[in-house]
């Protein structure tokens, strides 16, 4: 029987009671919760550890002046357990839990909050006591059914691989007797979290909704070198040999991987073993990340140095920043200015529409305009914010 899943600071070694005690009031707010395969893999008693960083609650997650919904989620909602924000592509939000909670998680208005209604208004459409996820999702069905224009659909949440072969074969084979879906994804930590939690069960459900012009698509969510271990790797080979196909989407993160070594270890390692690298995110100004945030120019310092060390394959991932207008990619710096794109836009005119930014500005997050269909300003915010400031 697997052993239990860690949510007390009591059963990890290398925590003091003083330490504990401190994180008293955020643990009032916010869950902790880690895998006891993941536990293993962190050194408990070094505050540096990166995986430590990622998933042990920290006081400054209190003292924060970001917002919740940093990419506007909210006004993507179309019916309960559904987001659309790109023509092409519908989320399905079918779970609220994860193996493990990352502390930086974009979504913890509704992961890691012991009570969402104290960090964020439900949305337009849900009641008081509703959540963004949902186990029904016949609504889902029905929009989906409803709009041809989409041609794929995400299984997000939470991490939809928590949930139980059985219940996933429901979800995809409802989802495949929609012609017009042709690629199914599901976004998960569970090969970095838990591995051993991908069963021969839950591989058979996913690869028999996988067909030869309908793919399955597992968005891994590999974020550090050290989570790529001997069972992450047999575990992401049993996929591949069953023929789903794999990508791996990671944040960059102040004092977890904002190295160009690291970066260059990660995606190099997944493209060795056959995962792509598809994203790599700047993070989200969301409410107790400012930890975790860098500035854009300081990322692509990184990621410019940590390409040269990488091969055709390993540089196929886009360095972006999921907005709410978009997503925008930070493509580099030229004459003095950095130069940003859209890779995805909410309205058809921004689509692919370049705009730059000084580059001897530092900025944290693309702001937003005041004119609909116009670039975000990139201006600095007020002194005292966080994009205000010149360092973390």
């Amino acid at each position: 029987m697997a052993e239990p899943t860690i949510r007390n600071l009591g059963r990890l070694p290398g925590i003091s009671e003083e330490e504990r005690i401190r994180l008293g009031p955020v643990l009032e707010q916010f869950e902790f919760r880690v895998s006891p395969y993941y536990a293993e893999l962190i050194d408990w008693s070094d505050r540096t550890d990166p995986l430590r960083r990622m998933v042990l609650p920290s006081e400054e997650e209190l003292a924060s002046v970001l917002d919740f919904d940093a990419s506007a989620e909210a006004e993507n909602i179309r019916v309960h357990g559904v987001q659309h924000k790109y023509a092409p592509t519908v989320l399905l939000l079918v779970t609220d839990v994860c193996a493990a909670y990352c502390r930086f998680c974009f979504r913890k208005r509704f992961t890691l909050a012991t009570s969402t209604d104290q960090h964020l208004a439900p949305p337009e459409g849900l009641e008081d006591h509703e959540k963004e996820t949902t186990l029904d999702i016949s609504p889902g069905l029905a929009y989906i059914a409803e709009h041809p224009e989409v041609t794929n659909v995400l299984l997000t949440g939470g991490d939809p691989l928590i949930l139980s072969p059985r219940r996933l074969e429901g979800i995809l084979a409802a989802l495949r007797e929609i012609p017009h879906v042709r690629t199914i994804r599901l976004g998960s930590k569970i090969p970095a979290f838990d591995p051993g939690r991908i069963t021969p069960a839950l591989i058979d459900v996913l690869a028999r909704h996988a067909l030869p012009n309908g793919k399955i698509y597992i968005m891994t969510h590999f974020t550090h070198s050290r989570e790529i271990t001997p069972l992450s790797v047999s575990k992401l080979t049993e996929m591949l040999r069953a023929g789903l196909v794999l990508n791996n989407q990671a944040p960059l993160l102040r004092g977890i991987n904002d190295d160009p070594g690291e970066i260059a270890r990660l995606f190099g390692s997944l493209a060795d073993c056959g995962v792509t690298p598809y994203y790599l995110f700047h993070c989200r100004p969301t409410f107790g990340n400012d930890a975790f945030m860098l500035t854009i120019q300081e990322g692509l310092k990184i990621v410019s140095e940590a390409r040269r060390g990488l091969s055709g394959l390993a540089k196929r991932f886009r360095y972006v920043a999921s907005h709410a207008s978009g997503k925008i990619e930070i493509l580099g710096e030229m004459q003095g200015e950095l130069v940003l794109k859209y890779h995805e836009a909410r309205s058809p005119e921004d689509e692919a529409r370049l705009f730059t930014w000084p580059a001897d500005q530092p900025i944290y997050w693309p702001e937003e305009t005041a004119e609909p269909g116009t670039p975000p300003s990139c201006r600095p915010a007020p002194p005292g914010s966080l994009k205000g400031q010149a360092s973390l």
